[in-house]
């Protein structure tokens, strides 16, 4: 059992994440915008990120993949999941969307991440990137991206409370959060995969691979940045978690490529993220 101290300031820390995710929601819930629908306007949404991505960058991106939101048995197997798929040369650049509801108003900035894997594997830098991107974006006056940017930032910021909770041993106050919001569309990818983690939090310590790439390394990312008065991210460690699945396997053997190749050491401009980030903690 965590020493009492401890305990009480993971708590504080959930506490404080669920509330800046509460009002990032609330911020994206208020905005109306039009969704993606098909193929045809994901292609056109990437047409616009392209230059964006470039320009965060600082390297061209090449030929888009072909992208496409999944379906039938495809979405039903990989479920919430999008991915950036390749064989390292243009025509076998795929990118397959989810086609969940609950994620449509989101796809914007998911979007955004899979085609930022055009410049690195690893899902932490990626995180970032796809956000700053669609952040940009939000701030320039795009709907689009004002609601859906909000939406993935307050995923991020119950993700990282999710790993709090699961690394001190206090699943109470996730249990809460979700059991007074069970209604809430942008809530629901969260929602399930805290069901499917929650039984961790009374056995072995630690977050979840998902919960610890996708959501607790980029949260402490931002923190570090605000920490140190920079906008840029710092170079992300290097994640440590069981080999136990498949996904696992890849994650680890992606993200080693990438650090070998020296690009988890890229350190992501933020500016944009952190002004929404932060005004989500300074509300009232």
């Amino acid at each position: 059992m965590a020493p009492e101290g401890e305990e009480a300031r993971g708590e504080e820390r959930i506490a404080a994440l669920l509330l800046r995710a509460e009002r990032l929601l609330g911020g994206a819930e208020s905005i109306e915008a039009p969704l993606l629908k098909d193929a045809a306007a994901l292609g056109r949404e990437a047409e616009r990120l392209r230059p964006e991505l470039e320009a965060l960058v600082g390297r061209p991106y090449g030929r888009l993949p072909r992208i496409g939101y999944r379906r039938g048995l495809e979405a039903r197997l990989a479920g919430p999941w999008s991915q950036y798929l390749t064989l390292g040369f243009g025509p076998t650049r795929i990118v397959r969307m989810t086609s969940l509801a609950t994620s449509r108003g989101a796809i914007p900035t998911i979007l955004a991440h899979e085609l930022a894997h055009r410049y690195s594997f690893d899902e932490s830098v990626t995180t970032l990137r796809g956000l700053e991107v669609s952040a940009r974006l939000a701030e320039a006056g795009d709907p689009l991206h004002a609601r859906s940017v909000r939406a993935e930032l307050a995923r991020l910021a119950i993700g990282a409370a999710m790993a709090e909770a699961l690394r001190g041993g206090t699943p109470a106050p996730m249990d809460a959060f979700f059991q007074t919001r069970k209604e809430r569309t942008f809530l629901a990818r969260s929602a399930r995969h805290w069901e499917m983690v929650r039984g961790r939090a009374a056995g072995r310590r630690g977050p979840d691979l998902v919960t610890l790439i996708y959501a607790d390394s980029p949260e402490r990312a931002l923190e570090e940045a605000i920490a140190a008065g920079e906008p840029l991210s710092p170079p992300i460690p290097y994640p440590r978690f069981p080999i136990d699945s498949v996904q696992a396997a890849f994650v680890a053997a992606y993200t080693t490529i990438d650090a070998l190749l020296g690009r988890r050491r890229a350190r992501v401009p933020l500016h944009s993220t952190l002004r929404l980030w932060n005004e989500a903690q300074e509300k009232s």
